[in-house]
């Protein structure tokens, strides 16, 4: 039975818009787009309490102050006196216009604001590898990396402070830049062949290195394809020279070497030496938590130092016996990067051992995040190697991707996102933001561009934060604004109390 006419002629449209469909769910942005939603909500789900308990503190509140008062330029590359915190600067700039639009000037959204801004570019970074590796990894693999970077066990439902301090925070994003640019020196050494393709990449990388210094360790990978055309290839040195890609990286390397220089040591710096680290704590704090833990976190307690160096030498050997040499650099890059930041927190910030406590807990996770992150790419970069040598023997061919799906469901159900953690709301003052906000302005705190008291000042410091003595510093007229759109509109400002 023929259908009637009207649903014949009908038929190859329909068909038409569902390759379309088919078409545009494919295509790499979509993908990304989709990875980074589903991301924001999984990371939102684990660490809701930046945004259900708004409370902006350290330099969440400090970035904040000196951007409405010295603008983003100064914030980004002076807001601390050792390096330049421009991605960070960024967040914190988007948060602000956030507050402007779509929430119609409201300044106490601002906390929510500034969680958004974080959760967003945490998102971002988690699903990068789905935009930018495709042609290294099998999508399977692509999203077990995913998933794996969505579900890294952070400490959240322990009595640690780690619950709230790195989701949601902007103060704390700078340590996802490392995973950053790993992937994007990846991405240009593996896939960019022109100026036009460097160029973002090149950008990202300064952002990078602008942020956190440690990305400066990576930097010196982009220039490998330059070294095995030389010496592999054995091009002239002239052709690698005109290349426009060599011109971007040249670019990049200026100016990042212009802006690192920037920043002055501020002198309320703190300048006390870091305490001495053992053998064993080096040893946890170098290996276990900054290159094992994304594979070893189910059995992080039971650990030794000895036992940690064992698993770390198998590790190495595993991956350079079974892995696949296209992939050796990757190994090897990853490997260094790791034992480059580990070296630096062991002798730069020997206090982390004293948390650690040997094995105990993994407090502050904050500091292993972008190691933890790094690593885990690289662990899926194995598996996905691992699959490939076993592809001839279908029994065991799955077995690598079922192993991190294993090790996924392990940490959905570690850190279930179903259950909120007490540790989420350790910090008090979360709803006295508009009331001493009221406040500050009847008492005419009222402070000029460098946060000096003045009855005219154009801005108003505000206390955010039961038992902090800091401030936050404001537009006045941003404030007054947000107060009349929320209750009893301010008519007139009270005159200067008599001392």
């Amino acid at each position: 039975m023929r259908p009637p006419a009207g649903i014949a002629r009908r038929a190859p449209v329909v068909r038409v818009v569902c390759a379309e469909i088919v078409g545009v769910v494919r295509t790499p942005l979509f993908c990304f787009l989709a990875a980074t939603a589903t991301a924001f909500v999984i990371l939102f789900a684990r660490a809701p309490g930046a945004y259900v308990s708004p409370l902006l503190f350290a330099e969440d509140r400090g970035w904040t102050s000196k951007l409405v008062t010295h603008g983003f330029w100064w914030t980004a590359l002076h807001g601390r006196g050792d390096y330049c915190i421009l991605g960070n600067a960024a967040l914190v700039w988007l948060g602000l216009r956030a507050c402007e639009w779509p929430c119609g000037g409201d300044v106490f959204q601002l906390p929510r604001c500034l969680a958004v801004a974080a959760y967003l570019f945490l998102a971002a970074a988690v699903a990068l590898p789905v935009l930018l590796l495709r042609r290294q990894l099998p999508p399977i693999f692509l999203l077990a990396a995913w998933l794996l970077a969505c579900l890294l066990p952070l400490g959240i439902h322990s009595d640690s402070w780690s619950g709230f301090e790195i989701l949601g925070r902007v103060s704390n994003v700078g340590y996802v830049f490392l995973f950053v640019a790993f992937v994007l020196v990846w991405h240009r050494n593996a896939n960019v062949r022109t100026v036009l393709h460097a160029a973002p990449v090149d950008l990202g990388l300064f952002v990078c290195a602008t942020t956190n210094p440690l990305c400066l360790a990576v930097l010196p990978a982009t220039a490998w394809p330059l070294l095995r055309r030389l010496a592999w290839e054995r091009q002239p040195l002239g052709a690698v020279v005109r290349d426009p890609v060599v011109w971007s990286l040249s670019l990049l390397a200026v100016a990042v070497l212009a802006v690192a220089g920037v920043p002055s040591p501020r002198s309320d710096m703190s300048s006390a030496a870091s305490p001495p680290v053992g053998f064993d704590t080096a040893v946890e704090m170098a290996v276990a938590r900054g290159m094992l833990y994304p594979f070893v976190w189910p059995v992080y307690r039971h650990l030794s130092a000895w036992s940690t160096l064992a698993l770390a030498a198998a590790a190495v050997a595993c991956g350079w016996r079974f892995g696949q040499p296209r992939h050796r650099p990757v190994y090897a890059g990853g490997i260094a990067i790791l034992a480059v930041v580990s070296l630096v927190l062991v002798c730069c910030r020997g206090e982390i051992g004293t948390y650690l406590g040997g094995y105990r807990g993994t407090f502050p996770d904050r500091y292993f995040y972008g190691q933890n992150l790094v690593a885990t790419l690289v662990m899926v970069v194995f598996a996905a190697d691992a699959a490939e040598r076993l592809r001839g023997r279908p029994r065991l061919a799955w077995l690598p991707a079922a192993a991190l799906a294993g090790l996924a469901v392990l940490a959905a159900w570690r850190e279930p996102v179903w259950r909120l953690s007490d540790s989420q709301f350790r910090l008090e003052g979360h709803d006295c933001f508009e009331p001493n906000a009221r406040q500050a302005i009847h008492e005419r705190r009222f402070v000029d561009a460098r946060w000096r008291p003045d009855p005219h000042g154009e801005f108003v410091a505000i206390v955010v934060q039961r038992g902090c003595s800091k401030s936050l510093v404001l537009p006045r007229k941003a404030v007054v604004r947000a107060l009349n759109l929320r209750g009893a509109p301010l008519t007139a400002i009270p005159a200067a109390k008599t001392p």
